[in-house]
């Protein structure tokens, strides 16, 4: 067993536990509203009223005899391998990137009970979270540029997601930070972070993250690029906005910011699932189904409208999401929004419905939201955006200033 495996255990097992506790609330709730149909239509018959107090009675007793046996055993299981942690070597790729799709889908409810698979925010390098002092820093950076590229992934992902599609036989298929640093002498850095939680919430962390970095770089930064894809772009976007308006130094720094397929004004997808929990939440029948779709992650929500701060998701105790409104823009920084479709042209319906097959050509396009530069591909999904030579095309053009 590898030193990382029990701590990574125990955060699959409390994940586990936890899913098993709501999958069979939710069928003993399902169970309830089927149940309910035959009761309702003997309710005038004599006795049927002490029948289905018994029913019920054995009903809830079983479900709550089986969750409180599933949480005894989870909680076993966690309790032992807590005993057995050791300190964390580097994690495989796969455990990251398993990690990082769980942490976009329940990221927020792991977080809140400390699960320890869930990703922290910081910059990471071969697996590994980065220091943020300057001996540390020189030491992995001892060619360190006063250029600096920060990348910053999207929902359910990790910062391996960068190096997808590249093929050693194919020079072009190089990941976009070891390019940059080759042809324009930029140092490349990966942020990892939990995808389930609010994106304002991401991007003030972020803020302060690079306030660290650049405060501890160990030669002064003179440029400073924010790259993001899909929620990452939202992410740099919101990490901007904070920072100018506390006055943050690194944003005197900041040079550019580019948004790769970012859904600015939201994302058709969670419109849609929205939409769903929407009509089935009056139903008994349809009602457990809806609140497994309600368990999704915030951080998912905030993609209804693109919400990159808290007035655009809070309302009171009612939590509505509405339509997001700009976010201040740093004046100095050259913004761009590069956006794909996966037809021949962003003119179409297609496109304009669909786009990269995640976020329409429109959303991605939003220049009015940050008085942006905008770039239209044809051909690519959402994904490519992360590795295609055509992309990278333009962040050479943009960050070669």
């Amino acid at each position: 067993m590898s030193a990382a495996e029990p701590s990574d255990l125990r955060g699959a097992v409390d994940l586990a536990g936890d899913g098993f506790d709501r999958i069979t609330a939710h069928i003993h709730e399902f169970h309830r509203a089927i149940a309910d149909l035959p009761w309702r239509a003997v309710a005038a018959l004599p006795a049927s009223g002490l029948a289905r107090r018994l029913h019920d009675g054995i009903t809830d007793g079983v479900y709550a005899a089986v969750r409180i046996t599933g949480a005894a055993a989870f909680g076993a299981a966690r309790a032992v391998l807590r005993r057995i942690e050791m300190p964390a070597a580097a994690p495989p790729v796969a455990r990251d990137v398993i990690a990082g799709a769980l942490a976009g889908f329940v990221g927020d409810h792991a977080l809140r009970r400390r699960n320890p698979l869930m990703p922290r925010l910081g910059f990471y390098r071969d697996g590994q979270r980065l220091a943020l002092d300057r001996a540390s820093l020189a030491r992995a950076f001892p060619q360190a540029s006063s250029r600096l590229v920060v990348f910053v992934h999207g929902l359910a992902c990790t910062e391996h997601g960068w190096r997808l599609y590249a093929d050693p036989a194919q020079p072009q298929t190089r990941p976009y930070g070891d390019r940059l640093a080759d042809d324009l002498g930029y140092t490349p850095l990966y942020v990892r972070y939990n995808t389930g939680l609010h994106i304002s919430s991401n991007g003030r962390r972020l803020a302060a993250a690079l306030a660290q970095l650049v405060d501890a770089w160990p030669v002064r930064v003179e440029t400073l690029a924010l790259v993001g894809h899909s929620m990452g772009g939202l992410v740099i976007r919101a990490a901007a906005a904070h920072a100018h308006a506390k006055g943050h130094v690194w944003t005197t720094r900041l040079r550019y910011l580019v948004c790769l397929g970012s859904p600015h004004r939201g994302a058709p997808l969670e419109r849609t699932v929205d939409g769903l929990t929407q009509v089935l939440m009056p139903f008994a029948l349809s009602r457990p189904w809806a609140r497994l779709l309600q368990a999704r992650a915030v951080g998912i929500r905030d993609l209804k409208y693109g919400a990159t701060s808290d007035a655009d998701w809070r309302d009171g105790p009612t939590r509505r999401w509405r339509p997001a409104r700009p976010v201040a823009r740093v004046p100095q920084v050259r913004y761009c929004f590069i956006g794909s479709s996966l037809g021949a042209s962003t003119d179409t319906w297609f496109a304009q419905t669909l786009g990269d097959g995640l976020v329409p050509t429109p959303s991605s396009l939003a220049a009015e939201l940050a008085d942006a530069e905008t770039v239209s591909l044809c051909g690519l999904h959402h994904m490519q955006l992360l590795n295609h030579p055509a992309v990278y095309a333009h962040l050479r053009r943009i960050l070669g200033g």
